[in-house]
């Protein structure tokens, strides 16, 4: 029997659910059923009919977003008896180095300090992008399209580049999560 995976994402313009998408296409090549679901339209899942969650946020400004936390809080129970692993996609990791990675998981492990744990299988962390193009861009209003568009132009000119997310990692991480649902 297929197992079925939710690939749930909170994203702010839509890079979290970019990474969401090549994770869930990466685990549909191991064979899996994937639901790939933003978390802002439906915050309580259909929990029982997941096999397993894989559960990712952006983190602006050292904070995960609310959808997220809302989802786990509200989730927990399922979450913690199910196989389940969250992703984080930051602009903090755009160098993998051991103090990004530990001040990117503290921010982490800090806003989910309430909420009771939950037995991980992982937790990937990944570069994030700054975009401003594509649905998720587009259903932001004004003043948040400005920002981010100033905040593109920014990181542009001081780093050269405004996508600092590594394919490769994300689906190796995807690839290492498929084993350990099995």
């Amino acid at each position: 029997m297929t197992k079925h995976i939710m690939v749930g994402y909170a994203t702010w313009s839509g890079t979290t659910h970019e990474v969401a998408t090549a994770i869930g296409k990466q685990l549909e090549s191991h064979g899996y059923e994937i639901d790939v679901i933003d978390l802002k339209q439906k915050l309580s899942s259909k929990g029982k009919e997941y096999d397993a969650y894989i559960i990712g946020t952006s983190i602006h400004a050292s904070k995960p977003t609310g959808a997220f936390l809302r989802f786990v809080r509200n989730n927990h129970e399922i979450l913690s008896s199910k196989p389940t692993a969250f992703f984080v996609v930051c602009a903090n990791m755009y160098e993998d180095t051991p103090e990004n990675r530990s001040e990117t998981s503290d921010w982490l492990n800090d806003a989910l300090k309430d909420i009771p744990t939950i037995p991980l299988l992982d937790t990937g962390l990944f570069g994030g992008a700054v975009i401003t193009t594509g649905d998720d861009f587009e259903k932001l209003n004004f003043l948040v399209k400005f920002i981010i568009r100033s905040m593109q132009k920014s990181i542009r000119e001081k780093m050269d580049r405004e996508d600092f997310r590594d394919w490769e990692k994300i689906r190796s991480w995807a690839d290492e999560i498929a084993l350990k649902i099995k």
